[in-house]
């Protein structure tokens, strides 16, 4: 019997996981309710998520330390 390891990703989600451009951490781009892509710190997404979930997921800008050289004006 084999049991399945939780922390497993597949090659899908390896393939979605891309590196901070300041921080070198590990982020995916996952889609916010108002349709933009926003980066996401990958420890906090499971290989079938694709959508931001506030207090799921813990968005990069408030995990990276020079997050504010990232962030578009509004």
């Amino acid at each position: 019997m084999s049991f399945e390891d939780p922390h497993d990703t597949s090659e899908a989600h390896e393939y979605r996981i891309v590196r901070c451009r300041s921080c070198n951490a590990k982020i995916v781009f996952l889609e916010t309710a108002a349709g933009k892509r926003m980066p996401v710190d990958a420890d906090t997404v499971e290989a079938e998520d694709t959508v931001y979930e506030h207090g799921r997921h813990v968005s990069h800008f408030s995990s990276c330390p020079q997050a504010q050289q990232h962030r578009r004006p509004r």
